[in-house]
């Protein structure tokens, strides 16, 4: 299987750390940037990694090179950078049967990607008592069945942890367009939408998952690897 890494954008809301660095290579302690930390929770099945590179895409090319413990390395370049279905289409012609996306922005546990690649089509995604711009809406079977705007505050929210599994009938709907702080991107859960009209999408609950795109986040992100190292 095929594992497919989004580590292309630019991570403003990091500035100034993100200005000379790409997110993907921030540290997280210990020695380990954040893209490798993400690298050691794949399952053994990924065999195969896909960097979908973009902002100092140098930096993680030299860092990496052309594999990673054993595994291959290709490189697949974002542009524009606007939004992770872009991100996932630059990597359309490497990619065959079926294979594992994941933000790589995120922290994830291992096991919740094992669950995640036990599914032919799923997607990550986490109840929260956050409010959300976009709630991810699933089925008493757990089932993905859409994306709900500005659900109400009341609502429970299911926070979209980026990371799915995929195959080749993602592509053949066009990427959703969505705005995102006043821009206009093209959104990969948004997309799987319309794919999940028309083949079952298993929701797989993370147990531990945490976003890394404020400095608070990060500082989080920090803890969380260490207790994880620790365990």
């Amino acid at each position: 299987m095929q594992a497919v890494i989004l580590a292309a954008g630019k991570g403003t809301r990091l500035a100034p750390l993100t200005n000379a660095v790409p997110k993907a290579l921030v540290d997280l302690g210990g020695g380990r940037t954040l893209l490798e930390a993400i690298l050691e929770q794949l399952p053994e099945e990924a065999d195969e990694l896909v960097f979908v590179v973009g902002h100092l895409q140098e930096q993680i090319r030299e860092r990496f090179g052309a594999s990673w413990s054993g595994r291959p390395i290709r490189y697949a370049v974002q542009q524009p950078l606007d939004g992770t279905g872009t991100a996932l289409h630059a990597a359309r012609m490497m990619l065959r049967g079926t294979f594992l996306v994941v933000n790589g922005d995120d922290v994830y546990a291992a096991e919740d990607l094992e669950r995640l690649i036990s599914h032919p089509l799923a997607i990550l995604v986490q109840a929260t008592r956050e409010r959300l711009a976009h709630t991810a809406l699933v089925s008493g079977d757990g089932r993905f069945l859409g994306l709900e705007s500005d659900p109400p505050p009341a609502q429970p929210h299911v926070r979209v942890c980026g990371a799915y599994v995929l195959d080749e009938r993602f592509f053949r709907y066009p990427l959703a367009a969505i705005d995102v702080r006043g821009r206009r991107e093209y959104s990969l859960p948004h997309t799987l939408v319309e794919l999940a009209k028309d083949a079952p999408v298993a929701a797989v609950e993370a147990t531990r998952w945490l976003p890394v795109g404020t400095p608070e986040e990060l500082e989080a992100a920090r803890r969380m690897r260490r207790k994880m190292v620790d365990e």
